[in-house]
Formats: structure tokens, sequence, C-alpha cells
């Protein structure tokens, strides 16, 4: 009887689950500003902690009370938390730390930055910072927005980012110099986020200062990543910038690629180009045909569109307030239920999370302290009124509050499941975290403006409004006033730059008419003839064809055109003179040049494509299958020589080992992917390399020290050794042990035995169906999602030992061999012979006169490494002594001395002798390794990248998918206003 008197209860609580009614909580207005004003509370403590502790240092660390550098050594923090400040209305904390980074901040710095991090926190702060001055109270300047000293102070970081673009494909490095440029050596791998993340800020900077450069790097390091995208349309996690290869295959929309699709549909909106929006669209498509999962999004395989790696990221968090920003709230909110679920399990969300397993990731349960859910909830929230986010928003202030707290600020959670805390507190927990919580409670916000209302500014040109909005967030939070961008971009725009002056010349003019003329000419129609000319023309010509036939005409086949005669025609040349055999004899150059370079394409190597098949059966062999070892091995080779792949595969497949570089040289990797191989001629350079690698390091070419003659003597021999093949007998091919005569010394006899070692190691490696095997292991591994493949060797060691299959190599094979190792012994020897040819020539010049009668004399010889050694200490000494004296006077105290210095001369240098002045001349010229950079070259080639984008269609619907109200004012009403 109990139980049946409860079901109708239990049927209302069910029925109140479904409708989800039950559970939810309702915010009133007040409730609302008791919570917004919780998190003011909240971001008040971590940024006093910041101020109080680590204000020198870019973040503060919160368990320990003291601060460190992260990103740079700029006060990241203090910039990153400058337009929070005033989202939350404090106007004179604002002004302070405004004026404090006019004066103090000095970007012209000896230090290797973020190019990412550096844009969307120091660029995307100060400019915020700029735009929101007005409102802050701050005293502008004339000309504002277009002026002023935040501005200023963003364009000279931008400036310092721009080496970074001057690329082969304009898509950006990872790092740069602020003073410098490009480090020397740096990597050419970057995410694919540190490509397609510049246009807010850099569109934002362009659109100010009048200045095209920065926002059109920023649209061709997009068009470029857009170009080498799979012919999936999706893109990979890594890729390297100057050669467009992708270094790391798995594509998702977390971390690496994640703002990228988020820039796309912001600075559409922000820089009304919607050419971005369409980007967006077409990469959306791909995105949900291949990565979501029961709204949940995986990662996959850029090229095939599988699985590889079935988690969610809390960095993918923000994908659901994208979508609302183009208007697709419902499965915006299917989607953010499951990460909401994820964070009520935890209080907080891990960085991976196993959607299959339901648990967060091993080794990756951190949060530190990341805004994406936050974010996704205030535009949702925006968007559709759904209180359900309100109550995340107040359940993530609960638990940021009970297990992040510490008495100096918040920290990051080393473990979502225990709640252990780290010693760090991101410069974004206060730019971003702190700040959507905090509209998300503040309704009124003035960040809130959909561009119904602004205010009226009279600039130099014209009249124009400002603080209206939409606020367009950057991935870092920092809101870019779209209605104050306008004020600046058409007046201070040069209309001819844009344009090509070569178009309005006499002679284009010229052409363009000559072309109207003959294509009005082509397209002419005599009035007198039938609508359906064509077809009658046609029926005529039939009519003639069988009359033609009739009357024995075998000469009229087609009777409807004139009689064919042969025409004379002269040509002449500019000057008026005849051209016709010139023209002919470059015309039937060009023809046999086409002959013959697609002869040699032909020749080159079999267009015969490897596919898994392939080696799927090649891997299924086994030895019984052969009656010989012979026979064995000449499958393998037939193999190898039979498959090939082109350059785009081999560089794809990452089969070059990056070490071999460190010995050989860059040289080696560019000939290695320098053109189509079949699978034969890449193992056979492989092993070359292999052998040239062992070589160098057989002979300590690479920790020989260098001690005057010693050094050369010993190159010497080596380059003798691998000159003259008289010092190898004719040797079994069976015994691998070498004998050497006409040894002339022990290390002589050293050099030839590991030449002959080297030479034995290759000739085997030329029959090793073993090593072969493991080399076709690695490009099927490479080329897809298996996790292993299991080999059976097809010889074994003593069948590869046989004598008819050891040929010993011929002297200009030998020398071709080891034709990278001769260059490196060479180079050096060259240069030992130099230095000691200096130091001859120093040596007989007189030691400089010393000041002071104590000065010891200058010895008559010194040993070049000593020397070096010794300029090198003081060099590096008086640098810094120099930079600390630098640090500490005044910039006029500074050009005084340097003008006292050049006066004086060298007296102070001339201590040491000609030769120490002369290394330390070298030392100056290489310490600073300096990039040399063109800005007006990077535009002229960025302008000509764009070209081809500069006139593309787009389709009128774009604009016109269904989207809720809110949307439509903050998104789209500067683009479409309404009717006066």
């Amino acid at each position: 009887m109990q139980q049946m008197a409860a079901s109708p209860l239990v049927r209302i609580l069910i029925l109140l689950l479904a409708t989800g009614a039950s559970g939810q909580k309702q915010y009133s207005k007040a409730r609302k500003l008791e919570l917004r004003e919780d998190v003011r509370r909240m971001f008040q403590h971590a940024y006093e902690g910041y101020l109080r502790h680590a204000s020198n240092y870019d973040e503060l660390r919160p368990l320990t009370c003291d601060g460190h550098d992260t990103w740079g050594s700029y006060s990241l923090t203090l910039i990153d938390a400058l337009d929070t400040l005033a989202t939350m209305g404090n106007f004179s904390e604002f002004r302070r730390v405004a004026q404090l980074l006019e004066e103090k901040m000095n970007f012209d710095r000896d230090i290797n930055v973020s190019v990412f991090e550096t844009n969307i926190r120091i660029v995307g702060g100060l400019l915020s910072a700029h735009l929101l001055s007005k409102r802050a109270g701050i005293d502008l300047e004339q000309g504002w927005p277009c002026k002023g000293p935040l501005l200023r102070l963003a364009e000279d970081v931008a400036r310092r980012l721009l080496p970074a673009f001057d690329t082969n494909t304009g898509m950006p490095y990872g790092t740069v110099n602020l003073r410098y440029g490009v480090p020397k050596g740096e990597t050419s791998v970057t995410c694919t986020a540190g490509v397609g993340t510049f246009l807010i800020e850099f569109g934002t900077l362009s659109r100010l200062t009048g200045n095209s450069i920065y926002e059109e790097v920023a649209m061709q390091a997009v068009h470029a990543l857009w170009a080498y995208r799979s012919p999936i349309g999706l893109f990979g996690n890594h890729i390297d910038v100057q050669s467009g290869r992708w270094t790391a295959l798995d594509s998702g929309i977390g971390a690496g690629v994640d703002s990228l699709f988020e820039y796309l549909v912001k600075a559409s909106v922000l820089l009304n180009r919607p050419e971005l929006l369409e980007l967006f669209h077409e990469a959306r498509s791909a995105i949900d045909k291949y990565m979501r999962k029961e709204d949940w999004y995986v990662w996959v395989g850029m090229n095939k569109g599988h699985v590889t790696l079935p988690v969610f990221q809390s960095l993918e968090a923000f994908w659901p307030g994208i979508l609302s920003i183009v208007g697709d709230t419902e499965p915006a909110l299917r989607t953010i239920s499951r990460y909401i679920g994820v964070w009520k399990k935890y209080g907080f969300l891990p960085e991976f999370y196993n959607i299959a397993a339901g648990e967060a990731s091993p080794n990756r349960e951190v949060y530190p302290l990341r805004p994406e859910l936050i974010e996704s909830a205030m535009y949702l929230y925006r968007a559709t009124r759904n209180e359900y986010l309100l109550e995340l928003g107040e359940h993530m202030l609960e638990t940021l509050e009970f297990s992040a707290k510490t008495k100096c600020g918040y920290a990051t959670i080393r473990n979502v499941v225990t709640h252990e805390k780290e010693n760090r507190m991101e410069s974004f927990f206060l730019a971003e975290t702190s700040k959507y919580l905090y509209l998300l409670f503040d309704e009124d916000n003035f960040l809130h403006n959909d561009g119904s209302g602004g205010e009226l500014l009279s600039t130099e040109d014209d009249v124009c409004v400002v603080q209206a909005g939409a606020y367009i967030f950057n991935t870092e939070a920092h809101p870019m006033d779209m209605s104050a961008i306008h004020c600046c971009h058409a007046h201070k725009e040069d209309i001819y730059s844009s344009l090509d002056l070569q178009r309005f010349s006499p002679r284009a003019i010229f052409e363009r008419s000559r072309e109207r003329q003959v294509t009005a000419q082509e397209q002419w129609v005599p009035q007198c003839q039938p609508e359906n000319y064509e077809y009658f023309y046609k029926e005529q010509d039939n009519v003639h064809a069988q009359e033609a036939a009739r009357a024995g005409e075998p000469g009229r086949e087609q009777s409807g055109a004139s009689t064919t005669m042969a025409v004379d025609i002269e040509v002449f040349d500019e000057f008026q003179q005849p051209a016709g055999d010139l023209l002919v004899s470059n015309f039937e150059r060009i023809r046999e040049e086409r002959e013959l370079n697609e002869s040699l394409q032909r020749s080159e190597v079999p267009r015969n494509q490897l596919t898994v098949s392939d080696l799927d059966e090649f891997f299924a062999q086994r030895r019984e299958n052969f009656g010989s070892a012979s026979e064995a091995l000449n499958y393998v080779l037939a193999f190898m020589g039979n498959y090939t792949m082109d350059v785009a595969f081999i560089r794809g497949l990452q089969l070059y080992d990056a070490n071999i570089s460190s010995v050989l040289g860059t040289g080696a990797q560019k000939e290695y992917e320098s053109r189509m191989r079949s699978l034969w001629q890449l193992y056979e350079l492989e092993q070359q390399f292999a052998a040239n690698i062992r070589l160098i390091q057989g002979l300590g070419l690479l920790t020989f020290q260098a001690d005057g003659e010693r050094m050369r003597s010993h190159l010497a021999e080596v380059l003798d050794s691998l000159d003259r093949p008289a010092h190898l007998e004719e040797q079994d091919p069976q015994d691998l042990q070498p004998r050497v005569v006409n040894a002339s010394s022990p290390q002589l006899r050293n050099i030839r035995e590991v030449i002959l070692k080297v030479r034995n190691a290759y000739a085997i490696a030329m029959v090793n169906t073993t090593a072969m095997q493991e080399f076709a292991i690695r490009i099927y591994l490479s080329g897809t999602a298996e996790a292993g493949v299991r080999i059976h060797p097809l010889l074994e060691p003593t069948e590869l030992r046989q004598e008819e299959r050891m040929r010993p190599l011929k002297l200009a094979e030998e020398r071709a061999l080891f034709s990278y190792a001769r260059r490196i012994v060479d180079f050096r020897k060259r240069m030992a012979e130099t230095v000691d040819r200096l130091q001859t020539l120093m040596q007989d010049s007189p030691p400089a006169k010393s000041k002071g009668a104590g000065a010891d004399p200058q010895p008559s010889k010194a040993d070049a490494s000593t020397v070096y050694a010794q300029t090198e200490a003081k060099a590096v000494e008086k640098a810094g002594q120099q930079e600390q004296k630098l640090e500490t006077k005044q910039p006029t105290q500074i050009r005084k001395e340097k003008l006292t210095e050049d006066d004086s001369g060298s007296g102070q240098e001339e201590s040491g002798s000609v030769w120490s002045q002369f290394v330390q001349t070298i030392l100056r010229k290489t310490t600073v390794q300096r990039v040399k950079f063109d800005e007006a070259v990077l535009l002229e080639k960025t302008r000509k990248a764009l070209e081809k984008h500069a006139h593309k269609e787009l389709p009128h619907h774009l604009f016109a998918c269904h989207r809720p109200e809110y949307i439509e004012g903050f998104a789209y009403r500067d683009f479409y206003p309404e009717p006066l």
C-alpha cells in the first residue's frame, strides 16, 4: 500500500526533473548584485596580493606570497588586469596604473618572448585600456582615440613582434626578441592558434593608427594557414611556418588550435570582414562532421578524421560561447551542459577529461583557474537568459573561494580530485575569470552595450561615436570598442597606397581599350540574321558538305567558312624592327626546354605512389616464401625501388631525424625533403647520413680540441685518407675486421681503421633487409593510426655476409659516400689555417703602449685558444659592467658618454695586443645576433600575397541564419543599420 501511494509522487518528481524545473534557483536582481559584489571582493583580494608581493614580476605565487617572471618579465599581471579595474568601476586605480605604465614601461629589452602571449596579453591589454581611458576619466590627448600614450605603447610592442611574420609563408614564428627580432636558431614550428590569433589586436591597431601593416600580416597568416588545411578541411596542432609542413597531426578545438576559430568569428564582426565568418562556417562543418560525438568534441587525425584522443580539454569550453555569437544556441546549451557536469563532479574542470572512462586523465588533473567555461556561460546567459547558467556561476564562485583561496591570492588546483594547490596564479585569473564572472551577474555593465547608445566625439576631420560597443573581447578578455575604431580608420587611411598605379598608365589604358574592342567584335551579331543563327549556320554547313560530296569535291569539308589560303604576317618589335624570326626561335627554344624538363621528370623517379595495402602485403612476407637469400633480398630491393613518395608526403611523415642536422647541418634535411624519391633512395640517403655521422664521431671531430699545429695535421691526414684508396687492401667481404697497409703513423692507422669500419657498416646496410623492413614500418606508423607492427626478418645476419652480396665500393662511390664528412673536415682545416695565419701576422705587429708604468708587457706570442678565452671573459665582464652602469644613468648622460668614447678612440682598449683587439672585435660582432628586418619589404610581400583574396565573391545568405534578438544587436547592428 505504501508503494502504491508513493508512485504518484515519484511520477511528479520525474516530470519536474524532465522539464528542468526542479532544483533550479531563481535569481532576483538583488541576489545577482550580491554575487557581483562577491566577485569584486575575490578580484580585489587577488589584485592586492599581486601589488603587495609581486608587482615587479609577471605573476604572483600565492602559496609563498612572492612573484616570478613567466612570459616576458614586464609586470604582465598588472597590464592584464588593467581593463578589469575599469569593468568593475575602479577608475581611480585604473588611472594610477595607466600613468605608471606610461612613465615606467619600456619594452626595448633584450628578452625572448612568446609572440602569441605577448600579443593577446600585452598588446590586447594596452589597446583595451587605451579605448577605456575616456570612461575612466583620464585626461585625453588631443586626437584620442587615434592618439594616446597607451596606444603608442601597444604599437611599440606590436612593431617588435612584426619580424616574426617575415617568413616564407607569412605565418609567424612563435618567439621573438623584443630588441633584436627572431633569435638565431629559433624553431620554425609553432601551434595553430599561434598563427591565427592576431586579427583582433592587430586589426584594432591598424584601424586606430592608420598603419595597415598589422591587419594585413594578420590576415595573410590566416589565409596561409587556411591554404594548408587537410583535404577534409581540418587543421593540425603544430605547423612549420617556413615550409607549411604539419608537425602535429591531431586536430581538435582545444589546446593549440582553439583561438583560431574564436578569432574568425570575432574579427569578422569587429573589422567588418564577412569573409572570415565564411571561413568559420566552412571550418565548423568539418568539425561537426568528424569531431562532434554526442555533443562532445574529440580529437581526430587531420587527414582521415579518425578518433585519436577521446578526451575533453578545459580549453574547449570556449566553444559554446562562440556558437552563441553566431546564433546557434541550442547545440551550445547541449554542449555546455556536458562541461557543467564535469565541473560539478570535481568542483573544477581538469585539463583533460577522458570521455569514455568518465574521469580526469592521469597527470592532467590540474585546473589553472581557467576562464573558458564561465566565458561561455556569460555569452549564453546574455543570449538565452537561462538562469541555470547563473547557478553555474554561483557554484564556480563558491568552489574558488573554498578550495583555491590563499592568504594573498588564489592558487592553481594541482589535482581536481584532491583539490591540492599549486604555487601559481596566472594573469588570466584577473584578466578573464574574474571579469567574466563579474559580467555574468552585472547585467547593466557598460560592456554589455549593444550599440544602441554612445557618445559623440569630435575628431580632427569628423564627428564619430565612441563607447557604443559592441565590445568585442579578445581571447584574453580584453574588450575592444568597435564603435571607437571607426573614428580613425577613414581619415587616416592612405587611399593611394592600395592603388595599382601601373594600371592607370597610358599603355595599360590602351591595352584595356583594345581588349574591349576585340571582345565587342567577337560578340557582334548581324541584325538581319535569324535569332538562332548558330543553328542556321550549322544547317547551312551540312547542306554545303552534302553538295560538295555529290559533286566530288574532296577539298570542301567545311563549306560554311571561307577558302583557306596562306598569308604572310610581318611581326615588328617596339622599335619597329622585324621580329618574326626572333619570335619563332624563342618559341622553339621554350618548346624544347619544356620537352626536356618533361623527359627528365619522367625518367627521374617512377610515379608509383605507395599505399597502405602495398605495405601490408610487404609485411606479410616470410623467409620460407623464398627459395634463397638472394631471392629474398631481390624482392625487398625491388619493393623499395618500385614505390615512391612525393615531397609533401615525405615532409608530412617526419621521417627525418632532426638530430642529424646538429652534426651535418641543415642542408642535410633540405636535401632529404627536396624532391620526390623512391623508398630505396630515401633509405640509401639515410644510410649515407648515418655513415658520415659515424665517421665524424669515430674521428673525434666533435670533441677534438684545437691547439694549433696538431689540429691542422690531424685534419690534413683525415682528408688524405678520404682522398686516396691506396690504404685499403682487397678485402674478403665476409671479413668485417679491417686490414690496413702502408700505415705511416699510429694516428694514420687509427684514421684508416675508422674509415674502413664505417665503409663496411654501410655496405652491410645496403643489403640489410631487416633495416629496410624497419624503415618501411616507420612510414607505416607515421601515416596510419596503427599502434605497432611486428616484423619477421627475411634474412639472418649470417646470410647478409655472403660474398655475392658484399660488393666493394669504388673510389668515386666512396668519395660520394663521405661527402658530408669531407666538407666538414675541409671547413675546419681552412678555419684552423686561417687562425694560424692571422696569429702569425699579429705576432709581427708591435704591442700597443699601455697606460701606466706598472702595466705588464704583452707577450710576443700568444696561443689562439688562450687569447680567445681571456678576451671573451674580459668582453663579457665589460659588457655586464656597461649594462649595469646604463641602467642607473639618464638617457642624456648615456649619449654624452657615448660621444666621449667615440671621440677618444680606442685608447682604453689598447692595453692588449693587436691580436686581442681583433678577437674582441669579433666577439662584439657576434655577441648580439641581429636579424635583418625591413617593415616596408614585409608590407609589400604581404600585400602581394593578399591580392588573390581581395576580390573573393561571398554568398549573400552568410548572415541570414536565425539568431536571437540579443545577437542581432550585439554583432550586426553596425553592418546593417536600420533606415532613418
